[in-house]
């Protein structure tokens, strides 16, 4: 081997790791923007936790949690459509995080449709393993069985 082509190839092997690291930083990048959007969303700042929310999912397109989250901020604005999307995509993605599904029963709540909130508590409550979060989801499903037997 030439000396020119040992220096290419340290050269190569050089950019190769430093592009390996890149990526391993960058892949990471996903938690640092979700970090932000939970401050963001501590201080009410709806518009700044959207952005990040939404950076964190372009970085890690599988990562319910930010979507659970960026529904959060949506709902805050009033954008209560966007928030429905967020949810049904965190279900989709882990569909026994009953968190979302709580809080997409709350959206459908203020939106007046109290069938589609019925239903979403109770698949809440059949994933719900923690004993308040269920009795508070009992109470949920309660209510929305009655508003739904008023219409």
């Amino acid at each position: 081997m030439t000396k020119r082509t040992a220096q290419q190839l340290v050269s190569f092997t050089i950019l190769l790791v430093f592009a390996v690291l890149q990526g391993a930083v960058a892949a990471e990048d996903y938690l640092d923007y979700y970090e932000q959007g939970e401050f963001a969303l501590r201080v009410q700042k709806w518009d700044r936790a959207v952005e990040l929310f939404t950076k964190s999912i372009q970085d890690n397109p599988s990562f319910f949690v930010a979507y659970h989250n960026r529904a959060i901020a949506y709902s805050k604005k009033g954008e209560y459509d966007k928030s429905i999307e967020d949810l049904k995509k965190a279900v989709q993605l882990n569909p026994d995080y009953p968190d979302a599904y709580g809080l997409m029963g709350l959206v459908y709540e203020i939106k007046k449709d109290y069938p589609a909130a019925l239903q979403v508590y109770q698949e809440a409550l059949a994933r719900e393993k923690r004993p308040a979060a269920q009795k508070t989801l009992r109470e949920y499903v309660q209510a929305m069985e009655a508003k739904v037997k008023k219409k």
